[in-house]
């Protein structure tokens, strides 16, 4: 049956104006324009009183114009949607100009680096500046004129920050990265006149910087490509999608901020349902490998031309080492970057190591060996906090959870108070309308035990599980995204259950399928309503879709279980 849902606008309160105090320690000027649109004044005026070598940042109706000198910095946070006006602009590896209209900056000010935009110089000589326009995501914000606003203003009022001058400029990415990717974008060219299709590898340990590489790669291909292909084998801090995925997404457009602020529909996807492949190693390599098969049949035998990127897990050891083996054997990469570190145990063996020696088989790869990030550097020059595997996850689910009741807008989710946003986020989860499935239509599977008889009410309610669709003839079915179980009616035999997923899309689901995901226990308990997830019996774990519900030491200041 249909899903039917509330989509109704909430009702939002306009917030005060109010005259900010002085902020310290920001080197832009702000200027007072008066009434207008910052498109009707003239760019010679833009920067009045401020010298031409130095950026300048002007506010005017909620629209912030930024000017950046050539070869000159300045890092941004927060949401926004920007338009060159003038000149080039390089946004994590892509150089955007006028001609790409507007851009949306997706960062999280409060949980990651802030996104490094730099002048590349401007198309015309005559005028070597950057000039682009700045503009709130969601409300109007009602602001006319600020004047010398701190960041914490800047946020409040305009949704994003600016920062002009700040030691965080030169250490985000490393002039090591930077120079893989002019080899990269070298060789993008030549495939682009009809080379060899690129296959890009990032491959390190875990904390390396594997994911912010991986963004840098993807937008440095889009200046040569108008889509790339990202392939995802880390199910445990995947890019595009929630954790227990393994998947295949087109990107078309600039990849910045940490993934929660980027979770988009894969292409082609296979549930693994946990955030390791320890638990099921053959299940999770059979996967990745017919997602490398499908990429092919669909991506490079047919004539069109895209580079895939393929974003490696952290397990470079043991069994991990040779399941990472297996994959790159499959994938055969024409590009390997490796992230390295000064502790030995945390680095691959050199050269090829994936190859089999016996065989002396040639290969056609180069090897790029890049440091990994010191995130510690960003927290000692005054940089975000870096979080935790566990904490990533949890801002993944509650990216779920709001695709899952849309009514919350992603500029509303208050970053500096993340407590509370997942309070309203369960609120909203409990009022939207699920969609509802008879138990009989669709098959009940997990992917490493089996369901006790007469217990898959108990061991469903509350649980994440796979939409499998129907086979279309491959050896591992697609699964079309996630889905959490809203409750489980046994009488009637219907099941309640929450998703992103269109409702045209679900008509082709034949199985739910079960793993060991943990949804975070604070997105399932309401103080407002009635929760319907949590049952007041338990059953012992190995008869369940999922694991104990383990606290961790988070850095969100979220409720431990």
């Amino acid at each position: 049956s249909a899903m039917t849902s509330d989509r109704r606008e909430r009702k939002r309160t306009k917030r005060p104006e109010t005259q900010p105090e002085n902020g310290e320690g920001y080197k832009y000027k702000i200027q007072e324009r008066g009434l207008g649109s910052a498109s009707s004044v003239p760019m010679d005026e833009l920067g009045d009183g401020v010298s031409p070598k130095e950026p300048s940042f002007i506010i005017r109706n909620g629209v912030g114009t930024l000017r950046i000198p050539a070869r000159r910095r300045a890092c941004m946070s927060g949401i926004a949607k920007m338009r060159v006006e003038e000149g080039s602009v390089w946004v994590m590896g892509r150089q955007v100009t006028p001609e790409h209209g507007e851009v949306m900056l997706e960062t999280d000010w409060a949980n990651g680096p802030p996104l490094l935009l730099e002048c590349m110089g401007a198309l015309d000589e005559k005028r070597r500046d950057a000039v682009m326009f700045l503009k709130s995501f969601g409300e109007e914000r009602g602001t006319s004129s600020l004047d010398c606003i701190t960041t914490e203003d800047q946020l409040k009022q305009l949704g994003y920050c600016i920062w002009i001058g700040s030691p965080l400029e030169r250490s985000i990415v490393s002039d090591a990265w930077l120079l893989g990717m002019d080899g990269l974008l070298k060789d993008a060219l030549v495939q682009r006149n009809g080379g060899e299709a690129l296959r890009i590898a990032i491959c390190g340990a875990k904390g390396m910087g594997k994911s912010t590489m991986g963004r840098l790669v993807v937008n440095t291909l889009l200046n040569c490509f108008p889509m790339v292909a990202f392939l995802e084998t880390d199910v445990g801090q995947p890019e595009f999608t929630p954790p227990g995925l393994v998947s295949i997404t087109l990107i078309k457009h600039v990849v910045v901020g940490p993934p929660h602020m980027h979770q988009k529909h894969p292409a082609r996807a296979h549930f693994i349902g946990d955030t390791s492949p320890k638990s099921d190693t053959a299940l999770y390599t059979e996967s990745v490998e017919a997602l490398i098969s499908w990429f092919r049949d669909h991506c490079m035998r047919r004539g069109i031309s895209i580079p895939l990127v393929c974003n490696t897990n952290g397990w470079i050891r043991g069994v991990g080492l040779e399941v990472l083996k297996q994959i790159l054997r499959v994938l055969d990469p024409t590009h390997i970057f490796q992230m390295t570190s000064s502790t030995a145990s945390k680095n691959l063996p050199e050269g090829s190591f994936w190859l089999d020696p016996t065989t002396r088989q040639q290969v056609h790869c180069k090897h790029v060996s890049v440091p990994s990030v010191d995130t510690s550097a960003l927290s000692e020059l005054g940089g975000p906090k870096c979080l935790g595997a566990a904490d990533c996850r949890d801002l993944m689910w509650f990216e779920f959870a709001r695709q899952c009741a849309p009514r919350l807008e992603k500029w509303e989710i208050q970053l500096d108070n993340i407590e509370e946003s997942f309070k309203l986020m369960v609120d909203f989860l409990c009022k939207e309308a699920p969609f509802v499935l008879p138990a009989k239509a669709v098959t009940i599977s997990m992917t490493h035990d089996e369901i006790p008889e007469g217990m898959y009410a108990f061991v469903l309610n509350s649980s994440v599980v796979g939409l499998l669709e129907k086979n279309d003839g491959t050896k591992i079915p697609n699964c079309i995204g996630l889905g959490l179980v809203r409750g489980v009616d046994q009488e009637q035999g219907l099941l309640y259950i929450l998703t992103p997923v269109p409702d045209n899309n679900l008509r082709n689901v034949e199985t739910l399928a079960l793993g060991q995901l943990e949804f975070p226990t604070v997105l399932l308990e309401s103080e407002s309503y009635p929760t319907p997830y949590i049952s007041h019996w338990s059953i012992e774990k190995g008869g369940t879709g999922s694991g104990n519900m383990r606290s961790h030491s988070n850095k969100l200041g979220l409720p431990s279980a």
